[in-house]
């Protein structure tokens, strides 16, 4: 049965309806305990489940809402403890990335650094939209910092799509997310990685 439920926790109400459709008449578990044993899935199944591979093209459980003068992102389903949220979806850049920041004077950047293995990559962030979703935004660029309440983490994976195989970071919960709770996650940085330069980002200390 949690076969069937790899991306999240699946409900109560999801188990009951999946054994009724595969027409279980004896030895049938309890559902609760079902749900109970369910676990987040390991790197492995990520990298291999088409599940996972379907959720990086498409964008559900989430919207985007305003905070006054800046906007955030906001659960608008439930997500339990160890669920894939969303990905970090952007064009995965190598050099290019400290290229562009370098030509930004100042301005500010969205880019994702991280590693992979011994591969040092970067999310491009700044160009704005993707190439594969021309006509949608993406919640994942949009997901906001908090270095004291994150409530997702970044994961990266290496998927195959199409053929081809795809460093892909995904956002797993931290915590169970109730609906219209905010989504944020730890950027990493402080007021000292500017060298003073962002004492008054008051932002990072969140």
């Amino acid at each position: 049965l949690l076969a069937h439920f790899t991306l999240r926790k699946p409900s109560v109400a999801k188990v009951g309806k999946l054994i009724n459709q595969e027409g279980w008449k004896v030895n049938i578990p309890k559902i609760e305990e079902v749900v109970e044993q369910w676990k987040p899935a390991a790197k492995l199944t990520i990298e291999t489940d088409p599940v996972f591979i379907r959720c990086v093209s498409e964008q559900s459980g989430l919207a985007v809402k305003d905070f006054g003068p800046a906007q955030g992102v906001v659960a608008t389903r439930t997500f339990a403890k160890g669920d894939i949220v969303c990905d970090y979806h952007r064009k995965i850049i190598t050099a290019e990335g400290r290229a562009m920041m370098e030509e930004l004077h100042g301005e500010p950047g969205y880019m994702f650094f991280f590693k992979n293995g011994n591969k040092s990559l970067c999310l491009d962030v700044q160009t704005f939209p993707c190439q594969c979703h021309p006509h949608a935004d993406t919640f994942g660029r949009r997901i906001n910092h908090s270095s004291k309440m994150p409530n997702v983490k970044p994961m990266c994976c290496t998927i195959r799509f199409d053929g081809e195989e795809w460093e892909v970071v995904f956002f797993k919960a931290l915590k169970d997310i109730p609906v219209d709770e905010e989504i944020k996650f730890d950027y990493g940085v402080s007021k000292k990685s500017f060298r003073g330069e962002g004492l008054d980002l008051d932002w990072l200390d969140e």
